[in-house]
This record gives C-alpha cells, sequence and structure tokens, in this order.
C-alpha cells in the first residue's frame, strides 16, 4: 500500500474515528475491559550539506510516518494489535543514500521501496506465572534492547544507530511467542522464539518457519533495575538461509552459518538527565556489522527535551569490497507546540553509509513535527 502526504492525513483521521469508535462501543464495559487506542503520526524533513547520488546533490526530503497501536482486553489477557505506516521517499532523497538518517522510514518501506501501512504486531498476551506471555505476530523490539534514552524514533533520536542495536538480525513479520517475567530483587528476564524471513515482512512467510530458506530466531535477556541504574545483556541467533542465486551462501550473509551475537543495555541518571551505553558484537565470518558502541544522553529543560549521541558500528574484517566503520552522531532538541503536539530540531553526522569508505562524511539537518493521540 502506498502512501501520498495526502493520503497519510486521512489515515490519521481514520484510525481517530476508529479510536472514538471504539471508545463509544465500549460504553456498556467495565473500566476495566475497555479497549485502547493510542498513536503518534510525525512528519520530517532533512537537507544534507555535500551528499550526491550519480553526481547530483541529494534533494531535501519530507516524509510522514504514523504508528497506531489498539488493545482488548479478553478472557483475563489482552489481544493486542499494531499498525506502522509511511510515505515514499525520493529517489533521489536523503534516505537514498543515507538510509541511516531516518529510521522511521525504513521500517515501513517495502522492498520495491515504497512507502505502505503494515501490521507490526497481532497476537494475545495471558499472565502466566510472574509474567506474561504472547503469542501470535510479533515484533520482538517490543522484548529486547530496550532503554529509556534512544530506542523511539517518533519521539527520540531519528538516526538508525539509535533505535535498535544494528549487530542483531532483528526479523520481520514474524510467528511465534514471548514470555517475560519478573524475578524479584529488579531482574527479570525476556525470552523469544520466532520464525526468522528476512529484513522486509513476508507475510505469508511468516507461517511458513522451514521453507524458502526460512528460520528460527531465538533471544534471551535477563535484565536489572536498580534505584539510580538499570541494565539488560542478551543473547541472540538467527538461523535463516535466503540463497536465491543459487551459490550455497545467503545473499545477505557472508558465508555460511548462523548469525549470532550478544548485545547489552546500561542506563543510569547524572546531572538532571539520563544516560545510556549500548554495545553489541555479532559473529563477524557471518554478518557484516560485527561490533557496535553507542553513548547517548538526554536531558529536559523545561517542557523541552535535548539529546546527543555518538555510535560507530565496526564492519567485520571479512568483508571483500574495501569498508570502513559507519559512524553516526545525532543533536535534538524537542519542543512542546500544542497539547500533544511537539516540534523537534535535529542535526545528524553519517560517516562511511553501507560502510562504504567513499562517503566521508556529512551533515544532515532535519525538522520534524510529531502528533500523539
Amino acid at each position: 500500500m502506498v502512501l501520498t502526504g495526502r493520503g497519510l492525513g486521512w489515515l490519521c483521521h481514520g484510525f481517530a474515528g476508529v479510536a472514538c469508535f471504539l471508545s463509544a462501543g465500549a460504553g456498556a464495559i467495565a473500566a476495566a475491559e475497555r479497549p485502547t487506542v493510542t498513536g503518534i503520526a510525525i512528519g520530517t524533513w532533512q537537507q544534507t550539506m555535500h551528499s550526491q547520488l550519480g553526481g547530483r546533490r541529494l534533494d531535501s526530503e519530507a516524509n510522514a510516518a504514523v504508528d497506531v497501536a489498539v488493545g482488548l482486553p479478553v478472557g483475563g489477557g489482552a489481544f493486542e494489535l499494531e499498525f506502522k505506516g509511511s510515505t515514499t521517499p525520493p529517489s533521489n532523497g536523503v534516505s537514498s543514500v543515507l538510509s541511516a538518517a531516518n529510521a522511521s522510514v525504513g521500517e515501513s518501506v517495502g522492498s520495491d521501496e515504497r512507502g505502505r501501512v503494515v501490521p507490526r504486531r497481532a497476537f494475545y498476551r495471558h499472565p502466566v506465572g510472574n509474567g506474561s506471555l504472547a503469542a501470535g505476530l510479533m515484533d520482538v523490539t517490543g522484548w529486547l534492547d530496550g532503554n529509556e534514552v534512544a530506542s523511539d524514533e517518533f519521539t527520540q533520536f531519528l538516526g538508525a544507530s539509535f533505535v535498535h542495536n544494528p549487530t542483531i538480525d532483528l526479523p520481520s513479520a514474524s510467528f511465534g511467542a514471548a514470555y517475560s517475567a519478573g524475578l524479584g530483587r529488579g531482574l527479570g528476564l525476556a525470552a523469544v522464539l520466532v520464525n526468522a524471513t528476512g529484513v522486509e515482512p513476508r507475510y505469508r512467510a511468516a507461517f511458513q518457519p522451514v521453507r524458502h530458506g526460512n528460520g528460527l530466531f531465538g533471544a534471551l535477556e535477563v535484565q536489572w533495575s536498580g534505584s539510580r541504574l538499570a541494565a539488560n545483556l542478551g543473547a541472540w541467533i538467527n538461523s535463516r538461509h535466503h540463497d536465491d542465486d543459487g551459490d550455497g551462501v545467503d545473499d545477505e550473509r557472508l558465508g555460511k552459518g548462523r548469525a549470532r551475537g550478544l548485545y547489552g543495555n546500561l542506563s543510569g541518571t547524572a546531572g538532571g538527565g539520563r544516560w545510556n551505553l549500548r554495545i553489541g558484537w555479532a559473529d563477524p565470518r557471518v554478518q557484516a556489522p560485527a561490533r557496535f558502541a553507542s553513548v547517548a544522553y538526554s536531558h529536559p529543560f523545561g517542557k523541552a527535551v535535548v539529546g546527543a549521541a555518538v555510535g560507530r558500528t565496526f564492519a567485520s574484517n571479512r568483508l571483500a569490497a574495501p569498508h570502513a566503520d559507519l559512524i553516526q552522531a545525532e543533536a535534538y532538541v524537542r519542543f512542546p507546540v500544542y497539547r500533544n503536539v511537539t516540534l523537534t530540531a535535529d542535526l545528524q553526522h553519517i560517516a562511511h553509509p553501507e560502510f562504504d569508505p567513499a562517503q566521508n562524511g556529512d551533515w544532515v539537518m532535519g525538522v520534524r513535527m510529531g502528533w500523539s493521540f
């Protein structure tokens, strides 16, 4: 499904209508049983200083994205649905070369490079023991690698390096299950086992775990939260194998074998704000992003929020072509405008996108308008 800017406006009105309908229809249900609808829509504008494509300077780029979540309590648990969508980025725009500059675009763009609306979650969650078990169409980022400083491209950092750990080979459109629980004394755990279908949603393949190169993605994360610090440490493995040219090697892998890795987050408070340290390691024999490290900080000033982050994704030494580590830095200032509307000014510096040593680095200026509902 392709969205124009006008189409996205109608989409937002439609979701608002759904929210009103569900709220009205739930009037006869007890308050604890009422459905919930939450969402956010953003519009972004970005411009580079120097980058070119085919000898032509990149055009400024305007995009829009929406994220809507619906919860429906049923039988002691809840059905949870989530939809994400974005407009089609221009072929000579910022994200055509610097894809890491806007994480809100890449998540919903299909293999044909066109924007669309896609279901990201459709599962049932039910309490089990000291935690909850969820099963259905999953977005595993809801259970893994989270922190309060850098994990939301709609309200925090827009750069892809600061939304998810780039060394984790995250599946998309995955059918499976996840369990999370508290263990006492600030400890908790999360376990995920889902079908691995590749980087783009392929919903028919989500129900075919052993066909067409599909495999399994499994992860186990241990969490800890104290009075001033919070941490998580996890391990993951991805056994998918997409070999479209018949050479016996996955087209998105550097060699045979299962992708696997370790990751961690450490967060705390300092100077009235919050900081996060994120690290990751993946098998360099199998995938290009081999190691990762970033540090991020956000601080409120009145009703405004200021954030700054820098990260480095280390390229595998098994890459055959000349390569260089991807380095990304970002700073933003977010202001409240009116009720649930915010305006964010954003500045990024990106060097060696896609590990290309010829791209020495460029500045990306941007503005982001957000509306929460």
